[in-house]
């Protein structure tokens, strides 16, 4: 299974190394990013979010216990740091007082906290088990990998071709019009980067990989402004680094079995992906 044995592991490493946590916390972690992300798979949450309506729930962060429960380890984690004067990690840094002097506030750095452990795990994770789908299907994208010419692009088109995440909402500040469409103040939107990043007017031939795509404004990292992603620079590293390395180890890949998709409509990941290598 290559998302487990393969697309998982380094951006759950590369998390621990960010939040400063003990390796051996790092697969629970991830178990209860899991199950914020994929709060609607079974697979991943024995509290599947269209299946729970009380009120209590829907106040959990993301829906989701598995973010109380984070919450608390967050609690614990900065306590025990604080006790044995550990300042590694960029929670130290948040926790710092900003240059106004001003203190990030306890609800805040919790959220925070759970925005970290989500997104900085299991977008990568898919955007890698995506890119080693596209191996499968095209082989030639092996030996192009090989051949090292493509990796100044290589990155960013693995993450276009996965989007792994599918939409965000916003809400409209004034009235506009866009295309002929009339959106009102207020009215909420969602950008499909998915479709986005699809756009046969945007992109040559936008449903096959080309590690050798430029330009590519892909949107998988947002619309831009404020919100644009925190990790994007370290996400482009990592896929770029995971690729060259695999590449450097594998003679064949194929597919060796049906892939699952997560069971969600926000993140798009590929949750099993069986494969078969001949080592180089």
């Amino acid at each position: 299974d290559a998302t487990k044995a393969i697309a998982l592991q380094l951006p759950m490493r590369m998390l621990g190394r960010i939040l400063g946590t003990p390796d051996a916390d790092l697969p629970w972690l991830v178990e209860k990013g899991d199950a914020l992300i994929a709060n609607t798979d079974p697979d991943f949450t024995d509290h599947v979010l269209d299946k729970m309506e009380t009120d209590a729930f829907r106040m959990m962060p993301f829906n989701s216990p598995a973010g109380a429960e984070l919450y608390q380890y967050a609690k614990e984690l900065m306590e025990h740091k604080a006790r044995s004067g550990d300042t590694n990690g960029i929670l130290n840094m948040i926790l710092n007082p900003g240059r106004d002097g001003g203190v990030i506030s306890e609800t805040e750095f919790r959220n925070f906290f759970c925005l970290l452990v989500a997104a900085g795990n299991d977008t990568t994770r898919y955007s890698i088990a995506a890119g080693i789908q596209a191996m499968c299907h095209q082989p030639e994208l092996l030996g192009q990998m090989q051949s090292g010419a493509v990796w100044e692009t290589a990155a960013d088109e693995i993450i276009r071709w996965a989007t792994p995440a599918i939409y965000f909402r916003r809400t409209a500040t004034r009235d506009v019009e866009v295309h002929g469409k009339m959106i009102r103040e207020g009215d909420k939107v969602l950008y499909w980067f998915a479709s986005a990043n699809r756009d046969e007017t945007v992109f040559d031939d936008p449903f096959r990989v080309d590690l050798a795509r430029t330009p590519n404004k892909h949107l998988s990292f947002g619309q831009g402004g404020p919100h644009i992603c925190l990790g994007m620079w370290l996400a482009r590293l990592e896929v770029r680094v995971l690729f060259e390395e695999l590449s450097k180890r594998l003679r064949f890949i194929e597919a060796a079995g049906s892939h699952q998709f997560l069971r969600s409509n926000f993140v798009g990941g590929i949750k099993a992906l069986p494969v078969r290598v001949v080592p180089a």
